[in-house]
């Protein structure tokens, strides 16, 4: 059984805080509360397990520890949902991403690395890190590398909000390359939203930069963690970062052909 939820209590907020999807439903929380229609959460029941949904804006987040593997009218149930949703994409606990059977969509797999603090280049400049960009400044960035970002109004209405209530953080290096801590828990921060501009790709912008944001992370006791879709798990394989394990998410096959997707940096 699915139910949308309209206050968090203490069991809610144990389960979320035990992995990734609930560490970010659990920021989103934190920032909207359970009141906005574009930011809603949801319980799937199946006998004694559970599962956390929050669908924000065109992303559909599923967290649980339990495993439902197997489990036909959970899943049904699920995909239903999710046809009359229809989010861009749907990440999560796996044994419920995995039994899903979606028309019109496409599983990718994807890679979870650790930030490692490796040396910058001798060229890298810190002077030119920006730590409080102009946000439009960030969009125009990332929109050259993700050509299915959200509208603007929707990006930056919620980036701004996250940034003023210290939740988010967004850096950029020569004004052409850009990455964002999209959140952080208990010392580890998700570090996404990583593009350069096409004009400026291929001088190791990016790559100096990730290492003084790993670098940055680690003089403060902190770990940063990244998720690439296969399109670029190679690069961050060959700037050293640690590969952690990988998983399947779904995109819906109508927005942008694959062969002309950029994940650029």
């Amino acid at each position: 059984m699915i139910t949308e939820v309209h206050a968090v209590d203490p069991p809610m907020q144990t389960a979320l805080a035990a992995c990734h999807y609930g560490r970010k439903m659990l920021i989103c929380i934190q920032a909207y509360g359970t009141q906005y229609s574009f930011c809603r959460f949801f319980r799937l029941s199946a006998g004694e397990k559970t599962a956390w949904m929050m669908l924000q804006n065109s992303t559909m987040l599923i967290s649980s520890q339990d495993d439902f593997t197997d489990m036909h009218e959970a899943i049904t149930e699920l995909q239903w949902f999710l046809t009359m949703h229809r989010p861009f994409r749907i990440e999560g606990c796996q044994s419920l991403v995995l039994g899903l059977e979606l028309d019109g969509y496409q599983m990718r797999r994807r890679s979870i690395f650790r930030l490692e603090p490796l040396p910058v280049s001798p060229v890298f400049r810190p002077e030119e890190i920006n730590c409080e960009p102009r946000l439009d400044d960030v969009y125009e960035i990332l929109q050259e590398g993700f050509p299915n970002l959200i509208a603007h109004d929707l990006w930056l209405t919620d980036t701004s909000h996250m940034v003023r209530r210290g939740l988010r953080k967004c850096y950029t290096y020569c004004n052409v390359t850009v990455a964002t801590a999209v959140y952080e828990y208990e010392k580890q921060v998700l570090i996404g939203q990583v593009a350069t501009k096409a004009a400026a790709r291929g001088k190791g912008y990016a790559r100096d930069f990730l290492h003084w944001i790993a670098c940055d992370l680690a003089r403060q006791g902190k770990i940063g963690i990244l998720y690439a879709l296969d399109l670029r798990a190679g690069f961050y394989r060959e700037i050293g970062f640690t590969l952690l394990g990988t998983e399947q998410v779904w995109e819906r096959l109508d927005a942008e052909p694959d062969a002309k997707r950029k994940e650029a940096l």
